[in-house]
C-alpha cells in the first residue's frame, strides 16, 4: 500500500486497510512493517481527529514492542486497549506476547488465563500457553513449590492423574515440546 501523503486526511477505507495489513504483517511477524503500516493508521486517525480504535492500538503496542523492544509503554498502549474493549481476545493474546518477550513470563501466564476465560478456544491464546509452558498449584499451598513435599506429592499426583492439556489441531503432528515431564 503507498504511503498516504502527509497533506491529504486518510479515508476510512484507507485506514480499514493498513489495519487489515498491520495485522497480515503481525501474523507474518514482519515487526519492522507493522510496526511501520500501524503507526501510519495511528497518525491518520490522529489527523482526522478521531478516538484511536483499541484493536489499532492493541496490535501496534505490540509491534511497538516487538521492533524497538519499548515494552513499558507497549504494555501500557495494550492495556489501554484491554481497558477500552476487555472481553475482546487479541488484546490479551497480544499484551501475554508483550508480557512474555519482556521476561515477565508470570503477567503472560495471567493475561492468557484472563483471554481464555473468555474464549477458550482462542488459537493464539491456546499456542501462547503452550509456549509459556504450564503447570498447576503447589499440592501444599502453604509450603514453597521447591519444597521436597511438595515436590514429592506434585510427582506422586502426576503418575496418578496426569494434567489435561488443550491441544489445538496444528499440535497434534506429534509431541509438544513445550509439554513437561514429571
Amino acid at each position: 500500500m503507498e504511503a498516504m501523503s502527509s497533506e491529504s486526511v486518510p479515508t476510512s477505507d484507507q485506514l480499514k486497510a493498513l489495519l487489515r495489513q498491520g495485522i497480515l504483517a503481525v501474523q507474518q511477524r514482519d515487526w519492522e512493517e507493522a510496526y511501520e503500516v500501524l503507526g501510519e493508521a495511528l497518525d491518520g486517525y490522529r489527523q482526522r481527529g478521531e478516538k484511536i480504535p483499541a484493536l489499532v492500538l492493541s496490535y501496534y503496542a505490540l509491534a511497538l514492542g516487538m521492533h524497538t523492544s519499548k515494552f513499558k509503554q507497549a504494555i501500557e498502549f495494550c492495556q489501554s486497549a484491554l481497558a477500552t474493549e476487555p472481553t475482546r481476545v487479541e488484546h490479551y493474546a497480544n499484551l501475554a506476547q508483550l508480557y512474555h518477550a519482556a521476561g515477565f513470563r508470570r503477567k503472560a501466564v495471567e493475561a492468557v488465563e484472563r483471554g481464555l476465560q473468555i474464549d477458550a478456544s482462542y488459537h493464539r491464546l491456546l499456542q501462547l500457553r503452550a509456549t509459556l509452558g504450564w503447570r498447576r498449584p503447589p499440592v501444599i499451598s502453604s509450603l514453597s513449590r521447591d519444597h521436597w513435599l511438595n515436590i514429592f506429592l506434585g510427582k506422586l499426583r502426576h503418575s496418578v492423574s496426569p494434567p489435561k492439556l488443550e491441544v489445538t489441531p496444528v499440535h497434534r503432528q506429534g509431541r509438544n515440546r513445550n509439554q513437561r515431564k514429571g
